[in-house]
């Protein structure tokens, strides 16, 4: 199946991007910015680029995290520092995050082949219902490789989240129901990120999900909540395909090992935060029909 590309490339973008989100040079940054308080580093930082708007807007783009939760950083972070200036001090502590990582990297010419096969990628992803990747694909692309590749992939990132987002609705879970359901199959702990979900809400979210089938009383899945889970992200692949189909076999491949490279490097630093997905370093036997 071709979703088996999708996945593979998730595997080596995503820890990528995670190392600018996770990083301390953004939170001194946004320290910095006076954006420290109510997760604005987090907030602020992944919606600046939809501009001043309003934290129903956020908190239905990233449709699992409550509008309540949401509020306390949206919109008042938007008073403490413009959109434009959100947008920009991310790209800065990418920089600086990339320049630890990868300093024997950051001037090499694969980065800046990297660059130039995300952006061919690009073009066979569509914005059509996806406003928050829609607007970040709107930003000016960084001038230096290391950040514009960085950005190309978090805009991989973003498009394939609403796609996730998609395939959920799809399966009639709520915003509440996701986290239990996610949660449970990932085996995280929900202490993990229990900030969210006060324990009447998730109780309940729980408990419907038990009535449907997907959990069972100990709040792990069931056989049915499994293959719930994998529709789901069988799905979230089949709506992430239109970059590696626009780049083709030889090229998606070509970047994947870049990529793969790259991560190498920060893994052998250890410079990645705890990822909630398993890092997978192996590409395909075949390229599927």
């Amino acid at each position: 199946m071709q979703t088996q590309i999708a996945r593979a490339m998730f595997q080596v973008y995503e820890p990528i991007v995670l190392t600018g989100y996770g990083a301390p040079e953004l939170e001194t940054i946004c320290k910095l910015l006076g954006l420290s308080e109510h997760r604005m580093s987090y907030y602020a930082v992944r919606s600046a680029a939809l501009g001043q708007v309003a934290a129903e807007v956020v908190s239905a783009t990233f449709y699992h995290h409550p509008v309540e939760m949401v509020s306390r950083a949206i919109p008042i972070a938007w008073s403490i520092a413009s959109p434009e200036r959100i947008v920009a001090a991310r790209f800065e502590a990418v920089d600086q995050v990339l320049r630890r990582l990868l300093p024997q990297q950051i001037e090499s010419v694969e980065i800046v082949e990297a660059v130039e096969l995300v952006r061919e990628a690009m073009v066979g992803c569509s914005i059509a219902g996806r406003p928050l990747f829609a607007a970040h694909a709107a930003l000016p692309w960084p001038s230096e490789p290391h950040v514009a590749l960085w950005h190309g992939l978090n805009l991989f990132r973003e498009h394939r989240g609403e796609g996730h987002t998609s395939a959920v609705m799809a399966a009639r879970l709520t915003p509440d129901q996701t986290a239990p359901l996610l949660i449970a199959a990932t085996g995280e702990a929900r202490e993990n990120r229990a900030w969210r979900w006060p324990d009447d809400v998730w109780n309940k979210a729980v408990a419907e999900l038990q009535e449907r089938g997907w959990l069972d009383d100990a709040g792990g899945l069931t056989d049915e909540g499994q293959g719930a889970r994998t529709r789901i992200e069988e799905e979230t692949d089949g709506l992430a395909l239109g970059p590696w189909l626009q780049l083709g076999k030889e090229r998606t491949h070509r970047l994947w090992t870049l990529l793969r490279d790259l991560l190498q490097v920060i893994l052998d630093q250890n410079g990645l935060a705890r990822l909630r997905t398993p890092i997978g370093l192996s590409w395909p036997a075949q390229w599927p029909g």
